[in-house]
């Protein structure tokens, strides 16, 4: 009896712990599949919210679009309905500022709606934002026929695409994405049955804008042709004398080496050069670029040279600017400003410009980079000063800056005193101004009082 209830005693154990293992089994399986279920539930959830925001963006987009769209076919409509020469004017300008600002908002917004390209919407604006400064410069009282049936076609564009463009907002929040994919493709494929604007072979428009962007043909040979050139020994000489307190450290005799060197179209033969000790062991990091005429294009420094060596000395914007005048002094007799100054994580950037007589040339602009933390140089670029080394710029203006204003939209408020710049290589009147979202400036031929543009930003 006693052996019976001891093997029964062993039994029920057993029985008792195979018991708890299945439990075990189960909670554990209960667990894992929880786990499962709500990582697909978040992922979801984050692909729902991915959705929904571009959802939003795109319907942001479209109701810009809608807005721009019809205040272009507006003032469109206007220049048709215009009783005098300065009323079409007007109409025309803001019809050309609308379609200005529709071809930015397409080119910047791919990026934030992750749409397909609309290739026939593009078309149409791009080619309408370049024909219209051609009826706008007419000086006529009435428009001639080709330019009024170019017009109607653009009109007849605008009028298409608005209603796709309502269409993908008018659901609100209801519309998928799928909605709107599938509104696009059907406006595309209705405007492309519409003619676009057409101006082939139309001498008069042709001769338009070749006026507007005469030829200039450039001068023969690299933008140096004519000067004095050196050889290797005289520009190590010219770099060593440049580069100042940067190259005058470490022990013992110091010597510019050329490296390498090259040669473009339009800089033609360049050195770079490095210092080095009398066993050729480089003993600093900088490269310094020459032009064969002894110019400075530009100052880089070698990563694989270790800068274990440098003294930690950091360096403010005041120090900064202090640093780049004395480089400046012994780079170019030409006196530059300084237009901007960026303290961007480790380093300070400055950047100089040419102001001759008064004209502003942003183009010709040389960019110092400097460590924050160390206080020393980390680059140097005049590429762009001397890819526009021997351009010659326009530096009269034939109109006042009041006279310029008053080719301004009214739509626009101006602020601040206009300044004179070269623009896309003509002189204009940059006019900081307020009153139309994301439109910062805008550009008025000094010469002409065309209109050249403006400053766009989302």
């Amino acid at each position: 009896m006693l052996k019976w209830i001891s093997i029964m005693k062993t039994k029920t154990g057993a029985f008792i712990d195979m018991n708890v293992l299945t439990k075990s089994i189960i909670g554990l399986l209960c667990a894992t599949t929880f786990a499962g279920a709500y990582f697909s539930y978040t992922e979801h959830q984050t692909n729902r919210q991915w959705e929904q925001q571009q959802q939003r963006n795109k319907q942001y987009w479209s109701h810009i679009q809608s807005i721009h769209l019809r205040n272009f076919d507006y003032a469109l409509a206007e220049s048709l309905a215009a009783a005098s020469f300065s009323d079409r004017q007007a109409a025309l300008q803001s019809a050309i500022e609308n379609v200005n600002l529709i071809v930015q908002f397409v080119s910047s917004a791919s990026a934030t709606t992750n749409s397909q390209s609309w290739p026939v919407y593009e078309s149409f604006i791009t080619n309408g934002s370049r024909y219209l400064a051609y009826p706008a410069s007419e000086k006529e009282i009435s428009l001639n026929p080709n330019q009024l049936e170019q017009i109607q076609r653009l009109r007849k564009f605008a009028r298409t695409a608005l209603p796709y463009f309502d269409l993908m907002r008018e659901k609100g929040d209801r519309t998928t994405l799928s909605d709107i994919e599938r509104i696009s493709a059907e406006m595309e494929e209705a405007l492309s049955q519409l003619d676009s604007v057409y101006t082939y072979g139309n001498k008069a428009f042709n001769e338009f804008l070749y006026n507007q962007n005469p030829y200039i043909p450039p001068k023969p040979g690299t933008v140096f042709a004519g000067e004095t050139t050196y050889n290797a020994t005289e520009l190590a000489a010219k770099a060593k004398i440049f580069m100042g307190e940067a190259w005058n450290t470490g022990a013992g005799k110091q010597i510019v080496n050329m490296v390498s060197g090259g040669s473009s179209p339009q800089l033609g033969e360049f050195m770079d050069f490095k210092l080095s000790d009398t066993t050729g062991k480089p003993t600093s990091s900088y490269i310094a670029t020459l032009s064969k005429s002894g110019h400075v294009l530009q100052v880089t420094r070698d990563g694989s040279i270790s800068e274990e060596g440098v003294v930690e000395q950091s360096m403010d914007l005041k120090q900064a600017i202090a640093a780049a005048d004395t480089w400046m002094a012994r780079w170019s007799d030409e006196r530059l400003a300084i237009v901007a100054k960026e303290i961007k994580d480790t380093s300070i950037y400055l950047t100089y410009i040419p102001v001759r007589k008064q004209v502003s040339i942003p183009q010709m602009q040389v960019v110092w980079q400097f460590n924050r933390r160390t206080g020393a140089l980390k680059s140097f670029d005049a590429y762009s000063y001397f890819y526009n080394y021997n351009k010659t710029f326009p530096l009269h203006p034939k109109l006042t800056a009041e006279q310029a204003s008053e080719k301004l939209s009214s739509k626009v408020t101006v602020s601040g005193k206009p300044k004179l710049e070269i623009h896309n290589s003509k002189l204009v009147y940059a006019f900081s101004v307020t009153g139309i979202e994301g439109v910062s400036r805008v550009y008025v031929n000094a010469l002409t009082g065309a209109d050249e543009g403006i400053d766009y930003n989302l």
